[in-house]
């Protein structure tokens, strides 16, 4: 018996060793979260599970440290928000020249006049914006709206800079002024350097007009040589003038007098000008070549340009109509047309249902009530005649992020159109979103 003490303890010994392992890797497992099915055994004395004072310390290590921390969940990445060209966007372009308290000639504008043009335009909600944004969008980087309005000055006169830029500044228009080089800071009533500068730091781009605006058609005895050396200076030297004193980039030119043959818009388009505008009374579509582009010349007190031009696909001129705003009261502090989705409310249904409830503004003529919505022209709304509510379910989906709206409609036939219009945005992004399934 004796001579098996010493075997017995030894496997005591191991025994014990093991057990004190088991014990440590249950603990690790433990502490990293991990379950370990326990085979059936009677379980340790409290004496048998206290630890070390060394054990105690890398216990305490190990629970301080990130080891076992679980990773959160990484957000999914937000889904691509998808762009759609809209082509069918209509833009008129306004041509002026020179500006005065009084009118008196074809070219020039009495300062009251253009007031009231600009401040039509403004109520109408037609939006005015820059040339440069036309030729972002004909290129395919941008949308414009359904609906604008590009403003523009030809020649440089500082009539521009006295009663123009005021007005247009008051409303926050861009424009552009096409200048020609013989007629840059010359003193008498041409635009000086710091004005121009002045009017580009609010909302003014510049264009070339030539060098001398004589027509560029117009050879005076010039050989067919010489000819082409003479075209080649108005428009490279213009352009080279501008873009030396002004540190810009001159991409626009005006055709002086609007004349201009196709050897002429080649030329000029390969010289780098990307826009060039005439002084045909058409509107630009996707459509109208980059080197023709239309403009209404606006002349004196002879309003008829004005409402070609402000008169979109059918409807009347911004003069002839009556606007309201979108946000108009009455007297008793409450909104004249209840709009929805309302103006500038961001919506998630790419299909909402498009309401306007006209009940406080009185009786009006059913036959008259025109609902436009951008992309699709004139639809088929409906006219609650108890209630005055005009409604409309978009047929389709709405894959651009703004949508804009036009209701027009007379509450008299002796009377002319009232007009509202606004714009809401849609969320593609969460619309795009894709949806988990369980």
């Amino acid at each position: 018996m004796k001579s098996l003490l010493p075997g017995l303890l030894a496997l005591l010994a191991c025994l014990t060793s093991c057990k004190r392992i088991e014990a440590k890797l249950d603990r690790l497992a433990r502490l990293a979260g991990i379950t370990v099915a326990q085979p059936d055994r009677p379980k340790l004395a409290p004496t048998e599970e206290k630890l070390t004072p060394e054990q105690e310390a890398l216990e305490s290590r190990l629970k301080g440290s990130a080891v076992f921390e679980t990773a959160a969940p990484e957000p999914p990445e937000p889904a691509e928000k998808p762009f759609e060209l809209n082509k069918s966007s209509v833009v008129a372009i306004l041509g002026y020249h020179d500006f005065r308290e009084r009118g008196g000639s074809p070219m020039i504008i009495a300062a009251s006049k253009f007031s009231e043009q600009m401040k039509a335009i403004k109520e109408s909600g037609i939006p005015v914006i820059p040339l440069s944004d036309v030729l972002e969008w004909r290129k395919g980087r941008k949308n414009i709206p359904e609906e604008a309005v590009v403003i523009t000055m030809d020649d440089g006169w500082e009539g521009v800079y006295t009663h123009a830029f005021p007005v247009l500044r008051e409303h926050g228009f861009p424009f552009t002024v096409y200048l020609y080089k013989k007629y840059v800071n010359i003193g008498g009533r041409s635009l000086g350097w710091e004005q121009i500068r002045e009017m580009m730091k609010h909302g003014c781009e510049i264009g070339s007009h030539s060098v001398s605006h004589e027509s560029l058609r117009q050879k005076k005895g010039r050989t067919p040589q010489d000819q082409q050396l003479w075209l080649l200076s108005e428009l490279k030297d213009s352009k080279e003038f501008l873009e030396r004193n002004l540190g810009v980039t001159c991409t626009s030119f005006a055709y002086p007098f609007g004349i201009f043959d196709d050897s002429i818009t080649e030329l000029s388009l390969q010289l780098g000008y990307e826009t060039l505008v005439t002084v045909n009374n058409q509107k630009v579509t996707w459509d109208s070549p980059m080197g023709k582009l239309g403009r209404y010349i606006i002349h004196g007190e002879n309003d008829t340009n004005f409402k070609l031009a402000t008169s979109f696909r059918g409807r009347g001129d911004v003069s002839s109509n009556r606007f309201l705003t979108a946000s108009a009261k009455d007297a008793q502090g409450q909104s004249l047309i209840d709009l929805s989705p309302a103006p500038d409310e961001l919506v998630s249904d790419r299909q909402p249902l498009i309401r306007a409830n006209l009940a406080r503004l009185g009786a009006i003529l059913p036959e008259t009530l025109k609902m436009r919505v951008a992309g699709l022209g004139v639809v088929p709304a409906q006219l609650d005649a108890a209630s005055l509510v005009v409604s409309y379910r978009l047929p389709t989906r709405l894959r651009r992020q703004d949508c804009a709206v036009t209701l027009s409609f007379k509450r008299a036939a002796d009377q002319p159109d009232e007009v509202v219009s606004w714009r809401f945005k849609v969320d593609l992004p969460a619309a795009y979103v894709p949806v988990k399934l369980p």
